[in-house]
């Protein structure tokens, strides 16, 4: 078994010295089998793992490539979180049972990585039904964040396991979901980069649903690099694809960026100084204006305090598709959603319109700027034990939240990227906001940051 073939590799690297025949499928899936072997007791990143479907798949790999031309991913390494339906693995959500069987149906995504030939590694933790920001799940275990092993801070959520997956090279590409941050809050707290696609960009068919409206699927990848290389061939699964292939992605792209006092009124001191001095490194090059305020922000987050849409649509999805579910979800989970008996019709749509208007509001003010710059997370991920007290629980979960929310209520693009290490040595995530459909220019900007300052292994390792 050749050894060392994933870590610290792109996988632009990693799919090239396969196609050029320097590795095999099956070299591959032997050292993310060593990787998990040697990490899982320790990490805790997969709800469901297969020596032996790895390897089936990778013999299979091998197999094709004496036949066709080598696909951009084929043999990378994939994790998928445990809301994702892919074929020969159950689906559970988070839950302590099996979903139906129609939950473990393939959607788009998952088919065009077949398609390529893609090494799929298993399923990873996921928060019950993605209902959290932190990572917790009583059911089967919390992911242990690997910056701090001993403490066993949290790995953000709800995609908890995807970033660990990372950390692991047990996967160089990692499926989440993001329905108020559950893509870039993992990400940030385990030293990745994290995509949020606008709503309705992927198809979120063949994934088990938190939220209808806000619902988003999204990646992790290691750097700007491997998110934009990924993203190149799964946005093939999207309506824009065929109007915006030709719009290229640039590293030399100079922006106009706003920095709103807002996102740094709850961030503690060591986040605020570490983006601080980020920002002095951005602003050599580019333009940056604060500002103390944005309406859209502020009034979208004040709604999503008062709890509301997303968890009445999971409301109503468990009491009417997993009603058998109910009892035995988890106390956080079932928290949030105790009282949506009492939020009536009117109520919901009325959020519904003025969320809407504010996302086209917000749109318009773009105009002015390019991007909006802010921390991911304000504050450094808690401990497990610190958040066994459910008041505790309640406000870390919401701080954690309190930056990524607004931008799935409003719909736009974001993703986090690696800067800095806070006072206990945990990574801080830089969360840049672009407008709805954006993505291209979102990957530009952040393609020049991580040229500027330097990705996770030059500026946290």
């Amino acid at each position: 078994m050749k050894k060392n073939i994933l870590d610290k590799k792109s996988i632009v690297e990693i799919n090239k010295n396969l196609c050029d025949g320097n590795i095999s499928a099956i070299d591959i899936a032997e050292e993310v089998i060593n990787n998990f072997q040697s990490s899982n007791s320790s990490q805790n990143a997969f709800v469901q793992f297969d020596d032996k479907k790895i390897i089936e798949s990778a013999i299979n790999i091998d197999k094709k490539l004496k036949t066709i031309k080598c696909p951009p991913l084929c043999g990378i390494p994939i994790s998928a979180k445990d809301l994702f339906g892919v074929n020969h693995y159950k689906t559970r959500a988070g839950t302590p049972k099996e979903l139906p069987k129609k939950w473990e149906s393939q959607g788009p995504i998952i088919n065009i990585l077949d398609q390529n030939h893609a090494l799929i590694t298993g399923k990873t933790h996921t928060v019950e039904f993605a209902f959290g920001g932190v990572g917790i799940n009583p059911h089967w275990g919390t992911p242990i964040n690997p910056w701090d092993s001993k403490n066993h801070r949290v790995p953000g959520g709800s995609s908890a396991g995807a970033g660990v997956s990372l950390c692991t090279n047990t996967a160089s590409i990692a499926l989440g979901t993001d329905t108020a941050g559950s893509v870039r809050i993992p990400a940030s707290v385990t030293g990745n980069v994290g995509l949020k696609t606008t709503k309705n960009r992927w198809s979120t068919n063949g994934i088990v649903p938190l939220s209808k409206s806000f619902d988003t699927p999204g990646i992790l990848t290691n750097t700007v690099k491997d998110a934009i290389y990924a993203f190149a061939e799964l946005d093939k699964t999207s309506l824009y694809y065929s109007a915006e292939k030709n719009q290229k992605i640039q590293n030399d792209f100079k922006f106009t960026a706003i920095i709103c006092d807002w996102f740094f009124e709850k961030c503690e001191a060591s986040i605020y100084e570490e983006i601080h001095q980020v920002l002095k490194k951005i602003e050599t090059k580019n333009k940056i204006k604060n500002i103390q305020s944005i309406k859209e922000i502020d009034e979208s987050y004040n709604l999503f305090t008062k709890g509301g849409l997303a968890a009445a649509e999971f409301a109503s999805f468990i009491n009417g598709e997993m009603i058998e579910m109910k009892n035995t979800l988890d106390p956080n989970v079932s928290f949030r959603i105790k009282d949506m008996h009492t939020f009536s019709a009117i109520e919901y749509l009325q959020r519904k319109d003025l969320l809407e208007d504010m996302g086209k509001s917000i749109q318009d003010k773009f105009k002015d700027f390019d991007v909006i710059i802010s921390p991911t997370v304000p504050i450094s991920p808690p401990t497990v034990k610190e958040l066994e007290d459910q008041k505790k629980y309640s406000e870390a979960n919401g701080l954690m939240l309190r930056n990524t929310a607004p931008i799935n209520l409003l719909g736009l693009s974001a993703i986090t990227i690696p800067v800095a290490l806070d006072h206990n040595k945990m990574p801080i995530g830089l969360q840049l906001v672009t407008p709805a459909h954006s993505e291209r220019k979102l990957l530009s900007i952040a393609s020049q940051i991580e040229i500027l300052i330097g990705n996770k292994y030059e500026n946290l390792l």
